[in-house]
């Protein structure tokens, strides 16, 4: 599904978006503030959802190949997580959504 229409769907505000980030497509979901979880995974074209709102968090998406973050709760996005995401050509947004709430929104957006 392109990441413009999940981003919509949830309200998110773009952050940082690279050229073209509308059409970058997402298969995958991961949701977790357990970057050593998200080191872990293995998947493509994947969103990762967070409410880490730490560079930490752009770090580990760039390490496993994560198209886009979302940054749940409202939480404050720094400049150096924007920075880091455009050196790593990562989308970065931020909701004003819990975390759990923006994983049911997407699980019904997804169909799973």
């Amino acid at each position: 599904m392109d990441l413009l229409r999940i981003v919509d769907a949830l309200d998110a505000e773009l952050v940082h978006g690279p050229d073209g980030w509308e059409k970058i497509n997402i298969e995958t979901v991961f949701a977790s503030d357990l970057m050593s979880d998200v080191l872990m995974s293995e998947r493509d074209d994947m969103l990762l959802v967070t409410s880490l709102s730490s560079e930490q968090s752009i770090r580990s998406a760039g390490i496993v190949g994560s198209e886009a973050v979302i940054v749940a709760n409202g939480k404050t996005v720094t400049e150096g997580m924007i920075e880091l995401a455009a050196d790593q050509d990562v989308a970065l947004f931020r909701a004003r959504f819990p975390k759990y709430d923006l994983c049911v929104l997407l699980g019904r957006l997804l169909g799973t």
